[in-house]
């Protein structure tokens, strides 16, 4: 069993829900642990009694020990702490003053595939997306352009995300040592000559705690950044890499989202005023967010004891939750393992249950991120479709691989067509 587990943790899942149903005993070592598969367990967990289940839980201690205790791991009043202050950097007013920045990063690998198309070369998408989120996280975060360096800093985030698993590995505490020092330089830089350029950090210097009228010190910034980062760019880089994949497998749905970037954008670079216009995109991006969820899975903890679905819980259970396999239930979806956008149009959506997609998780510790990640992968869409269709290579076999977030498994080689 636990052998199945480390080999694929989503298949593993997958397999328990839909042999054993919406609430599951296993024991993955060293607690017992209940798998919850159904949306009215989630609320339960997430929402309704939030206060009883802390974030206590193995990955997140090897979170912590990489970032230190940013939004994602911090607890309790620390927690309600820092949501406060980092809220402000997330409004909706200053991330529409990042969209421009999103749309020329895109203009800039687009010229590069341009030179790989009339060369008649492959790209490997899941490469180019990762070095694209790099570079808008960066300029989003920091409000400078690192250069060369986004590649260096892309190693360093990578090496970092790819031995989150074993926390005792000297190349993990080397590369969070790196990715610190790096950070703090950033920071030191930005305050010394300092002014808002409508970037994360600038917000983050000047927020203050609305109750006790305390700005943020380095140390906690440092925190906070190192998180958005892990957090930020390897989620968006998963989601465009899977959207690609399946808009390449399903060309009428591709066909959609073309044509509506051609219509609404006539060939200039789109802007957050024309989300509200990109329909289908944002419906082509949440079915891929469904059947390939990056935050694959989230952990609780009971603090005291509690009951669901008529099962008790200790305290001290942890309780997991496998968005891939929630995505997939039977129950909530007509057909879980097939690509098809249409339940996402507002009439469709209307009638589903509210947690039964949970892509950036629910409740207070809802991913704060979740409105720019969003904003940069349709904007990002939009840009590419209106130059190029992406078909996969013959011969490419793609496979989830379940690491810090859900990506494929290999490169993903794809040919380029005006």
């Amino acid at each position: 069993c636990f052998r199945h587990f480390v080999r694929d943790p989503v298949k593993f899942f997958l397999t328990m829900t839909s042999e054993y149903g919406d609430i599951v005993c296993y024991r993955p070592a060293p607690d017992p642990a209940y798998l919850i598969n159904h949306p009215d367990y989630l609320r339960h967990v997430l929402v309704d009694n939030n206060r009883n289940y802390s974030k206590e839980t193995y990955s997140n201690q090897v979170f912590n020990k990489v970032v230190g205790e940013g939004l994602l791991t911090s607890e309790g009043e620390t927690w309600r702490k820092q949501r406060r202050m980092m809220q402000p950097a997330f409004h909706h007013t200053r991330l529409r003053l990042l969209d421009e920045m999103i749309a020329q990063a895109a203009g800039s690998m687009l010229a590069g595939w341009q030179r790989a198309y009339e060369a008649n070369q492959p790209i490997d998408v899941a490469r180019e997306m990762a070095a694209l989120t790099l570079t808008v996280t960066t300029r989003a975060l920091f409000g400078v352009d690192l250069g060369e360096e986004v590649r260096e800093v892309g190693e360093i985030v990578n090496r970092a995300a790819s031995f989150l698993e074993k926390p005792s590995n000297p190349r993990l505490v080397q590369s969070a040592a790196e990715l610190s020092a790096l950070v703090d330089r950033i920071i030191r830089q930005r305050k010394g000559d300092f002014k808002d350029s409508g970037d994360l950090l600038s917000s983050m210097i000047l927020a203050h705690d609305v109750k006790t009228g305390a700005g943020m010190d380095d140390e906690q910034m440092r925190h906070q950044i190192m998180t958005l980062m892990l957090a930020g760019y390897e989620t968006t880089s998963s989601a465009l890499s899977w959207t690609w994949y399946l808009l390449s497998q399903n060309p009428p749905s591709f066909e959609r989202v073309r044509r509506e970037a051609r219509e609404v954008l006539n060939g200039r670079s789109p802007r957050y005023a024309d989300l509200d216009n990109l329909p289908y995109t944002r419906m082509a991006l949440n079915e891929s967010m469904r059947l390939f969820p990056p935050a694959w899975t989230l952990g609780r903890r009971a603090l005291g004891e509690d009951e669901m679905g008529g099962y008790y819980v200790a305290p001290g259970t942890v309780i997991a939750i496998c968005t891939y396999a929630l995505h997939r239930r039977p129950g909530s979806w007509d057909q879980p393992g097939v690509f098809d956008p249409e339940p996402f149009s507002p009439e469709r959506a209307a009638g589903r249950h509210k947690f039964a997609y949970v892509p950036f998780g629910a409740g207070p510790r809802q991913c704060i991120g979740n409105s720019f990640g969003l904003m940069e992968a349709c904007l990002v869409i939009a840009c590419v479709a209106q130059h190029f269709e992406l078909r996969l290579m013959p011969g490419v076999e793609v496979q989830p691989q379940a690491v810090f977030v859900l990506r494929p498994a290999r490169d993903l080689m794809m040919s380029l067509h005006q």
